[in-house]
């Protein structure tokens, strides 16, 4: 009998131990863009950041550049479409969220 007991305590402990840290809510990542220049070079572009339940976030802004602001500012030099993505953090950082949009800078010869 006290071996049966043993075991459903461990599993108890591992339930209770499963899930977010701290019992931390799942974030949601989420920005807006906009563009100074009618998004042609050069063009700087600035991120607001609307992510729920985040404390960290890091940008990969497509150009082989990245931030860990909340909300950054980039300027593009060259026309093209660049795929920035953002991954939304949990203060323990255990938790994440990603999402993405593609930024398409035209040349200003157009």
């Amino acid at each position: 009998m006290r071996f049966s007991k043993t075991i459903l305590i461990a599993l108890f402990l591992l339930v209770v131990s499963g899930g977010c840290y701290k019992n931390e809510p799942v974030p949601e990542a989420g920005f807006l863009i906009k563009a100074t220049n009618n998004f042609k070079i050069p063009c700087e572009v600035t991120f607001t950041n609307i992510s729920i339940n985040s404390f960290y976030w890091f940008w990969d802004f497509g150009n082989d550049s990245t931030s860990w602001a909340k909300e950054p500012v980039r300027t593009y030099t060259r026309p093209g479409k660049y795929l920035v993505t953002m991954r939304a953090y949990t203060e323990s950082q255990k938790e994440w969220a990603s999402t993405g949009q593609v930024v398409e800078i035209k040349d200003t010869i157009q």
